[in-house]
């Protein structure tokens, strides 16, 4: 006779200890502040703070995170506001490494342009070596509320500027001078030595402002009466230039409160 032995039962798996709260409030608050440290990464000045929030967010992920670990707590908060908070640290120094280049190239171009020349740009140069861009002397070129004529241009105004007052100092470089007729089109009234910003553009691809000289002409655009619709003046512009920027030089002019790339170009000869 066959005894069969009882079959022993089989127990079922443990259930998995439920997940408990631990850290989760450590973790709501470090996600709040991770998530305000990511909005305010992209402002100047205001990102500094965001960079300490940031570092702030990422500490409290990290309790949350132990704590969550230690007293088996769910860690979802504790990862998501970490990586948070690590990639608006980043941004901040991406951010701030741009406001930086921003700020050097803006204080670079003043210093630049401080002594009345600046470089001139790529387009700047493409429209001046264009030929069917170029007008002649004695050409009218439309710029806004102006119909604009560059007359004469003197190359070598040594003579002109030490008549013109006996007070004018020799020149560092050249003086070059531009005679400049314009008729006012617009409405209103208006002054052509305020809305015209004349310039000349050098053989050594620069742009040389007014600024470049003090010296007193003959006929300034501060004499010239404000014009009405159809009003017509002329008037003198005086540059400074080194020698070898002479060559090839061309006048530029422009709107002063316009920022389109509109403008005149003149040969110089």
């Amino acid at each position: 006779m066959t005894v069969q032995s009882p079959v022993d039962p089989i127990t079922p798996p443990a259930a998995p200890p439920a997940k408990t709260g631990a850290g989760k409030g450590i973790g709501i608050a470090a996600l709040v502040i991770a998530i305000v440290a990511l909005t305010l990464c992209w402002v100047p000045i205001i990102n500094n703070l965001a960079a300490v929030l940031a570092i702030v967010a990422l500490i409290l992920g990290i309790v949350s995170l132990v704590v969550a670990t230690k007293r088996n707590g769910s860690k979802g908060l504790g990862i998501a506001s970490g990586i948070i908070a690590v990639v608006a640290v980043s941004l901040v120094f991406v951010t701030q490494a741009a406001y930086v280049a921003a700020i050097d190239e803006v204080v670079a171009a003043i210093e630049d342009s401080d002594d009345g020349e600046s470089a001139a740009s790529d387009k700047e140069l493409e429209q001046a070596n264009d030929d069917s861009q170029v007008l002649g002397l004695g050409q009218e070129r439309d710029l806004g509320d102006y119909s604009v004529t560059v007359a004469a241009v003197n190359l070598n105004a040594a003579e002109q500027i030490a008549a013109a007052n006996p007070f004018n100092d020799s020149a560092a470089g050249q003086y070059v001078l531009v005679d400049v007729e314009v008729t006012y089109t617009g409405s209103e009234e208006a002054d052509p030595w305020i809305d015209l910003n004349v310039e000349l553009m050098g053989a050594d691809a620069r742009i040389y402002s007014t600024s470049s000289s003090d010296a007193v002409v003959e006929r300034s655009g501060f004499d010239l009466p404000t014009l009405t619709s159809g009003g017509s003046g002329s008037y003198q512009v005086v540059f400074d230039v080194p020698a070898e920027a002479v060559e090839n030089a061309k006048v530029r002019v422009t709107e002063t409160f316009s920022f389109g790339d509109d403008a005149g170009i003149w040969t110089a000869k």
